[in-house]
């Protein structure tokens, strides 16, 4: 250790340290809610301890971010990374290339006109170790995530060499202006905001000591006969408000999205002020995902999205980036599947589940439909109406869960280099999850007495990526697939990260 070359980032990265902890602030912020609610209501009538509450955070977050990049310390070596960390609790990590599954470079806009830029690294490690190396050239770390995500051994190379001309990429993907705003429709995330907001503007009234009075002063012609029109400037504008500017986050986010495939390395560049560049090679591929929600339908398009490891995540660390495209239109996503190694979803035999695995939400829905009815005769008052309410819930419910066991389903397919076990679900959306056989780690079945009497099992997979539970298979059958498949996959010698 003694004899690398330890190097402390620039000064400017204060800024990085500093926006992290904001990041981390507006990440954690549905889980630190209650807390501000609470402090929220306890100065609502003492405003000044909110700016002293504000304002020392502030302060606290300076300080620390100074701190840290004092502390801050990285070394690179011929086959790792090295970095220390830490003011009062010192962190060595060190993290071996081999190890790496997703080399990221982000240039924020506090950076990029100081042509400088964040290297972004995700092991492969039980922990979820990340690595990140704010401050670097653009030369510089472009140079290092090549470096890193290279498979084949290279001869010893200078540190900070420039990066040799890349070759003309096989495929290449730009997205226009149309189908990011697509994106947009089909995540609008900023519903969630709105859900979130709803409670402390109640508690602070907003409606009566803001919106009422400005409504009594500007709209003189309210009358009983325009009350659409304050329902529509109350609800639908707001709503339609965040929904466009869900749409306006997105163009930010995906500015000039291009997606690029050179070989087995796969890549997406985007961003209008902080640019990100994700990648992968296929060799560490382990699950394809592709989801399509109710927008997405209606638009005709889709999300894919691409995992590698998924370790468990220390407190207070942020999952690894997965490598997605928010929109993909039916052309593109053929030829993704082609260059995935994923076989048409037309062409593939898709099995569906027992008619058995209807018995347990069904036997449920039975249950709660008696407690529906006294509910609804007892704390609702219904009534003569009670029985309609708890047969119509009764009826929601049992088509929800026959049309969730309909569109399940499952299968076990190949093309000529890969072979694929894949989920289809979904009741009003839809997804897909397709995982390399050769890559599942456990294959497990269980059977309760219920499933004993009957003679079925269930069939758990475990992956790197998550798992996935096949029901009521036949024992015979579901004892036969673990037995053929651990056996394919103990004699498999193909790369597995």
């Amino acid at each position: 250790m003694s004899e690398l070359a330890w190097q402390r980032t620039p000064l400017l990265t204060m800024a990085f340290f500093f926006f992290r902890q904001i990041k981390q602030l507006v990440t954690n912020l549905s889980n630190l809610l209650p807390a501000f609610l609470g402090i929220f209501v306890a100065v609502k009538n003492n405003i000044w301890l909110l700016y002293i509450f504000i304002g020392g955070y502030v302060v606290f977050i300076l300080i620390n971010a100074i701190l840290q990049q004092r502390f801050y310390w990285y070394a690179i070596a011929d086959d790792a990374v090295h970095v220390k960390t830490g003011v009062l609790n010192r962190q060595h990590l060190t993290l071996k290339y081999e190890r790496i599954q997703q080399a990221e470079i982000h240039q924020t806009w506090y950076f990029r006109p100081f042509g400088l830029t964040l290297l972004n690294v995700d092991s492969a490690g039980s922990a979820g170790k990340e690595v990140m190396i704010p401050g670097l050239s653009l030369e510089r770390a472009h140079y290092l995530r090549q470096q890193m995500l290279e498979t084949q051994t290279q001869a010893p190379q200078t540190a900070g060499a420039p990066t040799t001309p890349a070759e003309e990429p096989g495929f290449r993907q730009h997205f226009s202006t149309a189908e990011i705003i697509r994106a947009g429709i089909i995540d609008n995330k900023l519903f969630v905001l709105l859900a979130l907001l709803l409670y402390p503007a109640g508690q602070f009234d907003v409606f009566d000591n803001y919106i009422e009075p400005w409504l009594d002063q500007h709209l003189s012609w309210f009358s009983q006969d325009t009350a659409w029109l304050l329902v529509v400037l109350i609800f639908v504008v707001p709503i339609l408000v965040l929904f466009i500017l869900a749409i306006v986050v997105s163009l930010v986010l995906f500015h000039d999205l291009t997606v690029t495939i050179e070989g087995d390395r796969f890549q997406a560049r985007s961003g209008a002020f902080t640019i990100r560049t994700l990648s992968f090679r296929y060799p560490k591929l382990q699950a394809v995902r592709i989801r399509r929600n109710l927008r997405a339908r209606l638009l005709n398009r889709s999300v894919l999205k691409v995992s590698q490891l998924q370790p468990r995540q220390s407190a207070g660390q942020p999952s690894a980036q997965q490598f997605m495209l928010p929109v993909v239109a039916p052309a593109l996503l053929a030829t993704l599947r082609e260059y995935l190694r994923l076989p048409n979803a037309t062409d593939v035999h898709w099995q569906r589940l027992s008619t058995l695995a209807l018995l347990k939400p069904s036997l449920w829905v039975a249950l709660l439909t008696p407690g529906a009815l006294a509910f609804a005769y007892f704390a609702l008052e219904l009534e003569q109406y009670s029985f309609i309410f708890a047969g119509g819930l009764w009826l929601v419910l049992q088509v929800y869960f026959t049309l969730r066991w309909y569109n399940y389903r499952y299968t076990f397919a190949s093309t000529s280099r890969e072979q694929w076990f894949a989920v289809r679900r979904g009741v009003i959306g839809r997804s897909e999850n397709w995982y390399p056989r050769h890559k599942i780690q456990q294959i497990d079945v269980v059977q309760g007495p219920w499933l004993r009497m009957l003679g079925f099992h269930h069939l758990i997979l475990h992956t790197a990526a998550g798992s996935e539970t096949i029901k009521y298979l036949p024992s015979e059958k579901a004892l036969e697939l673990q037995r053929d498949w651990t056996h394919a996959i103990a004699s498999s010698h193909r790369r597995w990260m």
